[in-house]
C-alpha cells in the first residue's frame, strides 16, 4: 500500500473542502457587501440605480469605497427651510445633512444666512428667519453689531485709524486730552 498516495488523496480531499468552504464564504461576503451598499445608499438618499456601478471614480477610488463622514454636499437652503421660524443651533442640527457635517460647519452657514439677511440674531444662540420683506416678525431687539463689525472694531486703534502705525501725539492732541 502506498502511504504517500493515501496521504495525497486525503490532503486533496481536505483542500477541496476548504476551497469550497472559502468559495461559500466569499459569496456570502459579497452578498453582505451588496446589502451594506443598499443600506448606505438608502441613508444617503440615492437609489441603487442612480448610484451607478463604475469600477473607478475620477479620484482613482473604487465606486464601493466609503466616503469620509460629512463629505456629501448639503443644501443649506433646505436646512434653513426645515427649521422653525425662531430657532437655535439644536434645531439646525436636527436636519440630517447638517448633522452629518457637524457643528463646525453649521456656524459658517448661520453667518452666511445672517450676512445675506435671511435670518436675524434675536439673542445669543437664538435666530429668527426673516420675512419676505426682509424684517423679522417680532419686535424683539436684535444684536447691535454683527461679527464683521466686531472684528473691524477690534483692529482699530484709539485714534480711530484702522491698523497701521500709531500716530505720534501732537501738542494739540495733548491739549484736547487734558
Amino acid at each position: 500500500m502506498d502511504l504517500f498516495g493515501t496521504l495525497r488523496s486525503q490532503a486533496a480531499a481536505v483542500i477541496g473542502q476548504i476551497e469550497s468552504h472559502i468559495g461559500r464564504l466569499e459569496g456570502e461576503l459579497e452578498g453582505l457587501r451588496e446589502q451594506a451598499e443598499v443600506w448606505k445608499n438608502a441613508i444617503i438618499g440615492k437609489s441603487a440605480s442612480s448610484a451607478g456601478r463604475n469600477t473607478t471614480s475620477r479620484r482613482g477610488r473604487s465606486a464601493g469605497a466609503t466616503r469620509p463622514r460629512g463629505s456629501h454636499r448639503v443644501n443649506w437652503d433646505e436646512v434653513l427651510s426645515s427649521v422653525p421660524q425662531r430657532f437655535g443651533i439644536e434645531d439646525v442640527m436636527k436636519h440630517p445633512g447638517a448633522a452629518a457635517k457637524g457643528r463646525a460647519q453649521v456656524y459658517p452657514a448661520l453667518n452666511r444666512w445672517e450676512a445675506t439677511k435671511r435670518i436675524t440674531r434675536v439673542s445669543k444662540g437664538i435666530y429668527e428667519k426673516a420675512v419676505a420683506g426682509g424684517a423679522p416678525r417680532s419686535s424683539a431687539p436684535t444684536a447691535k453689531r454683527g461679527p464683521a463689525k466686531k472684528r473691524a472694531a477690534a483692529h482699530r486703534t484709539s485714534t480711530g485709524r484702522k491698523r497701521g502705525r500709531p500716530v505720534k501725539a501732537t501738542p494739540q492732541a495733548k491739549a484736547k486730552a487734558s
